[in-house]
């Protein structure tokens, strides 16, 4: 591994019969597995991902995730991954990593496969700290009346589905995964009530439809029916319904098409959802009620959604009158 100065180290265990050992425990005693069965199954992919980064980028990548000698991590070990991790990723994605690693060390604190103050000492390291620019952006009022006017348009049930589609993604700020996984039953008309079972973190939570889209899905569901199955589902090109799922590209592609007739510049799924929690901000409802609606355990990270401060630095930045008396260009 290298630290920012050039130097190198590598990281051995204690012993050949630590590791050993550790490799030929069952999974109910290896910290690596340990670790990531009590992970989200959305989560798992990432994390093993970044422990397997974290392995291949020790001891001359000799190692993968599988092999490599957890238990055997000390602070300077850990500080010097750090230290690559800064060199070689963004800072989210670097802290996501060492959040992965802390995860497992922890399992090996637990385990008995590492004492307590060797586990203090490896995880004792800070996160690493950055000021970014915040990704993707907020659609304007103008521009989610533009996608709904592109969907009425369209005479076909694609068209009324796509309208309720837009509406609950903007009207409720559902994460796009969180879309594909509803059913019919989810949705309680009487009471405009969404129930999201299974969201980011194994969460379960309640939302609610606002006005122009319980509009929608009303006329999306006589179409479609109430019979089980999934709130959103595919129609053909010849508007014919079935009672497929849609999946989280086909939203991606519907989006992309309506924008494109909306002549809406590119946004992204979650950009809707940006665009929910920043308006309802907006409107002045509570930060900590819009945490509860986004699903979101720290009202910090709601915070990061909010886009009212770019609407703002755009507007002051109006009102400063620069002069410019023209120029000639040279002939």
């Amino acid at each position: 591994m290298n630290y920012a100065n050039g130097t190198k180290t590598e990281i051995a265990p204690r012993s050949q019969t630590e590791v050993t050992s550790l490799r030929s425990v069952p999974p109910d005693r290896n910290p690596l597995w340990v670790y990531l069965t009590r992970l989200a199954p959305g989560s798992i992919r990432t994390m093993l991902s970044a422990l397997n980064s974290i392995a291949k980028m020790c001891n001359d990548g000799a190692d993968t995730v599988i092999t490599f000698p957890w238990p055997a991590l000390r602070y300077q070990h850990t500080a010097a991954i750090r230290s690559a991790l800064a060199a070689r990723y963004k800072p989210t994605t670097a802290n996501k990593m060492l959040a992965a690693l802390r995860g497992v060390l922890k399992e090996c604190q637990k385990l008995g496969w590492m004492g307590a103050e060797d586990f203090q000492k490896a995880v004792d390291i800070p996160i690493i700290k950055a000021t970014t620019l915040l990704r993707g952006r907020a659609l304007t009022s103008s521009e989610i009346t533009a996608l709904q006017s592109a969907c009425s348009r369209d005479p076909s049930a694609a068209g009324i589905r796509d309208a309720a589609l837009i509406g609950v993604l903007y009207g409720t700020g559902l994460r796009r995964s969180e879309i594909v996984k509803l059913d019919c039953p989810h949705y309680k008309q009487d009471r405009h009530e969404l129930t999201v079972y299974s969201g980011k973190g194994r969460k379960d939570r309640l939302v609610y439809v606002p006005d122009g889209a319980r509009e929608a899905i009303k006329d999306w569901l006589r179409l479609r029916g109430s019979l089980a199955g999934p709130l959103f589902c595919h129609v053909n090109k010849a508007g014919r319904i079935s009672r497929r799922r849609l999946g989280g590209q086909g939203i991606w592609h519907i989006l992309q098409k309506r924008g494109g007739q909306a002549g809406v510049e590119a946004f992204a799924p979650h950009d809707l959802r940006r665009s929910c929690i920043t308006d309802l901000l907006a409107a002045g409802a509570d930060i900590f009620v819009v945490q509860q609606l986004a699903g979101h355990a720290d009202p910090k990270t709601t915070m990061r959604y909010d886009r009212r401060g770019e609407v703002a630095k755009r507007t002051a930045a109006r009102k400063l009158d620069v002069p410019y008396f023209g120029g000639k260009l040279a002939a």
